[in-house]
């Protein structure tokens, strides 16, 4: 399993990025194969944007979500 986290326009903390983790981590039961992630925290106005990418085997997933908070 390997899972990178990426900040953009903002100050990434220890915190976050543990917590990113952790919620990622958790998806590798439900798959089969070794997973690869990649998130991306980032800033633009006031939205607080997080994308994420997964790929374990041929499967590929991605998802984002923003939101003021």
């Amino acid at each position: 399993m390997n899972i990178t986290i990426t900040f953009r326009h903002i100050d990434g903390t220890e915190a976050v990025k543990r917590y990113a983790h952790e919620k990622v981590a958790k998806l590798q039961k439900y798959l089969r194969q070794a997973m690869t992630a990649q998130v991306t925290l980032s800033q633009e106005g006031i939205d607080h944007i997080a994308e994420v990418r997964i790929s374990a085997g041929s499967t590929h997933f991605q998802g984002r979500e923003s939101s003021e908070d």
